[in-house]
């Protein structure tokens, strides 16, 4: 004998579970170390900065921490164009890598691991051509000094001239022997600052060095 049975039930209805809508926000830290290292003052104490960059700063990546630097004030707005950012072992970043991508590498998070904001506001590099009086050489060469050097001091052009002789580039018998000179040929002093000299757009290029002049 077969039976059936017919099972009912009735099906309560679901309550509706209300949803909070759903905003974006950046995890993790939201404070970025920078250091200032302006090539004027490559021998001198370097000034370190924590920037927030939370949602209310509208800081999201290297070129947004540029502006703010610029437009603080913290920066001379003339140098805007030769300013870049290097990581903590002086590799070159990009203006579009994102701050927390690079919190996340661990690149700015700490003082040690600082982004370095590099500013170019003299000329990296110095040139030098040695020029003999009386030995006739016909060719003589022309030679590029870095200036950001973490070992070489140049502030002035006696520094210069020691960091030659030091490397051997001239025979030490010739120290008492030389002198400088500008591209128009006005005499140096030593005490000059090779700052002063690159303002002058002097020694800023393969064309117009500095003239190391060898009395010899």
């Amino acid at each position: 004998m077969t039976s059936s049975i017919t099972c009912t039930s009735s099906c309560a209805p679901v309550p509706s579970v209300h949803c909070p809508p759903v905003t974006t926000t950046r995890c993790g830290s939201s404070e970025l170390w920078i250091t200032y290292h302006q090539v004027s003052r490559a021998h001198k104490h370097v000034t370190a900065q924590l920037v927030d960059c939370s949602d209310e700063s509208h800081i999201f990546d290297l070129e947004d921490v540029l502006d703010h630097v610029f437009q603080q004030g913290f920066v001379d707005p003339k140098w805007r164009s030769v300013s870049w950012w290097e990581d903590c072992k002086s590799l070159r970043l990009k203006a579009c890598d994102t701050v927390q991508d690079l919190l996340a590498r661990g690149a700015g998070s700490t003082p040690e691991t600082a982004l370095r904001l590099i500013i170019a506001d003299i000329p990296l590099a110095v040139w030098v051509h040695y020029e003999y009086v009386h030995a006739g050489h016909v060719h003589t060469a022309t030679q590029r000094f870095r200036l950001d050097l973490p070992h070489l001091k140049c502030e002035r052009l006696a520094h210069l001239t020691n960091h030659i002789f030091a490397k051997g580039y001239l025979p030490a018998k010739t120290r008492s022997l030389v002198c400088w000179k500008a591209p128009c040929g006005k005499v140096l002093d030593e005490c000059t600052k090779v700052e002063d000299v690159l303002t002058l757009g002097e020694g800023v290029c393969e064309g117009k060095p500095l003239r190391l002049v060898i009395d010899l």
